[in-house]
């Protein structure tokens, strides 16, 4: 009977404690809230943009080697001494490709530039190009939102030539009258940084060479000379651009699904 009396008595306490436990305080901490992950920017994807600078010739490089036919005489020279800046401005287009800290991608470009012609001892109008094009590589190193990048490729463009006039006698252009098209190398270097999701600035230095061009002038209907031509350019330009962002460019805020 007292077996069965102290057994019923354990059991009893052991329920009661069992409830006041329940009733205390829980000890663990809240759930955290969900915090989603930090969007990471990359340069993947297609742009397109605008870009204005100058573009300045190098010294003596239009028109050098005369070579005078026919009884003419070398009655002036044909090297431009100085820099000849003009206004340059167009658009561009490309596609970037990031694969770590190191992107790819191709541009191109297409530039009007506006300015005077150089002229030569003797009333000879030099050569001049007023479009010009390139299609490049860019390869540099991204700085999360930042990137320095190394430029080359192809550079063409159109040179165009006024008639000149020598010693009051008109001459015209047997060669290359008017305009042709040239072709040569634009090799550069540049910075981009992205202010916004979809859109960066830039700032460039290009340095561009469309190769050698001979001409042949006739002065009047007798003699007559030929040079030739090579137009050369430093070219400092800045820009903007928009990023499509069609494959893996800047993604938008993470949202949480419950």
């Amino acid at each position: 009977m007292l077996r069965k009396f102290l057994m019923t008595t354990v059991a009893a306490t052991a329920l009661a404690g069992s409830a006041y436990a329940a009733d205390l305080p829980s000890r663990r901490a809240p759930p955290l809230a969900y915090i989603p992950p930090v969007p990471i920017f990359t340069w993947t994807g297609f742009y397109i943009g605008a870009n204005a600078g100058g573009a300045f010739r190098t010294n003596n490089n239009l028109y050098n080697n005369a070579l005078f036919f026919g009884g003419a005489a070398p009655v002036f020279g044909f090297n431009n001494g100085s820099n000849n800046g003009r206004f340059i401005g167009g658009g561009q287009a490309g596609v970037n490709y990031q694969v770590g800290q190191f992107v790819f991608g191709v541009e191109g470009d297409g530039q009007a530039l506006v300015g005077g012609r150089p002229t030569f001892p003797g009333g000879v109008g030099g050569g001049s190009t007023s479009f010009l094009g390139t299609v490049r590589g860019r390869g540099g190193l991204a700085f999360d939102r930042l990137i320095v990048y190394g430029t080359g490729g192809v550079a063409f463009g159109n040179s165009t030539t006024a008639v000149a006039t020598v010693a009051g006698i008109p001459g015209f252009f047997t060669t290359a009258n008017g305009n042709n098209m040239r072709v040569g190398y634009a090799v550069g270097a540049g910075l981009e940084y992205a202010f916004a999701p979809n859109w960066s600035v830039k700032a460039e230095y290009l340095f561009t060479d469309l190769g050698r061009n001979n001409r042949a002038y006739l002065l009047g209907t007798g003699p007559g000379f030929t040079v030739t031509g090579r137009e050369q350019n430093h070219i400092v330009r800045a820009g903007i651009n928009y990023h499509f962002n069609w494959f893996g460019g800047a993604p938008g805020p993470v949202v949480a699904r419950y």
